[in-house]
């Protein structure tokens, strides 16, 4: 991917929660604090979407040769930097967040599932382990 098409995803991602920060009317002051948290998520929003792509068809490890009779298998460093990156973007996300007041946060379940309460949803998912 060319760095102007990845510039304007993250872009498009930033706006998005901009957008979503603006309509939970968070303040253009706090927002500004968050502009790099902000600015550094939406670019590994777009660099994931790119990653999981590239390792679309690999497999989670692969097979070396480093010469000399070295021979075996690996983990597959694709995913090695997808899970570092994933993990680094939910660290982003969760900042961003925990700015929101907590009943702009929903539980993304279908709404015939929905439950009333968390405790509900737990409990739900605890019989369906069972």
């Amino acid at each position: 991917m060319d760095e102007e098409e990845l510039k304007a995803r993250a872009d498009e991602e930033q706006n998005r929660i901009l957008d979503l920060l603006t309509d939970a009317g968070i303040s253009d002051k706090r927002k500004r604090l968050l502009e790099p948290v902000i600015l550094n998520t939406a670019w590994m929003k777009a660099k994931l979407d790119d990653s999981r792509e590239a390792i679309k068809n690999s497999g989670v490890v692969i097979a070396y040769d480093n010469g000399g009779g070295q021979k075996g298998i690996r983990e597959n460093p694709l995913f090695k930097g997808y899970e570092a990156l994933w993990k680094s973007y939910m660290q982003g996300m969760s900042r961003i967040l925990d700015c929101l007041p907590a009943e702009q946060i929903e539980i993304a379940v279908p709404q015939e599932e929905k439950p009333a309460t968390v405790l509900e949803l737990v409990r739900k998912k605890h019989r369906s382990d069972a």
